[in-house]
């Protein structure tokens, strides 16, 4: 049985090659934050779906749904807001139904590995970056299947 791609993988893979960046613990906030956003909003448009006796089901509540990624738009990506992000993030996860090993992985990530008072701060800019960067790799990760073991 095929274990299925995580992100962490996919995360401590990128860690090792660009140590630099990942040492400051709110540039590793933000980036996970952005991958687990980027995967709720992904999510909530295609539905999460699991095979039950050899048929693919969905079992989320909703399909081509934008209400994340709508509010999200509105939002500032400064290291103060990380936060409301990431628990409007695990709202719609739990709302809409979006249990998928994938999210599931994001979540824990993010949850393991967020501050609320860093060591080491960084400039606003450089969080918005870092979340980009996140929220880009985790689209990187799922459509090349970066992740697979």
């Amino acid at each position: 049985m095929n274990k299925p791609k995580l992100f962490s993988n996919f995360l401590e893979i990128k860690k090792e090659k660009d140590n630099d960046f990942f040492n400051k613990e709110a540039l590793l906030s933000a980036y996970i934050v952005g991958a687990y956003a980027s995967a709720i909003v992904e999510s909530s448009w295609d539905g999460v779906s699991i095979k039950i006796d050899g048929e693919l089901k969905q079992i989320s509540h909703v399909k081509e749904n934008e209400t994340y990624k709508k509010w999200l738009s509105n939002q500032q990506m400064t290291y103060s807001n990380l936060l409301n992000i990431l628990n409007k993030a695990d709202y719609y996860q739990k709302r809409f139904n979006l249990h998928s090993p994938i999210n599931q992985d994001l979540s824990t990530l993010a949850t393991d590995n967020f501050r609320l008072q860093p060591t080491k701060r960084a400039l606003d800019q450089e969080v918005s970056f870092a979340f980009l960067r996140g929220y880009n790799d985790f689209r990187t990760f799922k459509y090349t299947k970066k992740g697979e073991e």
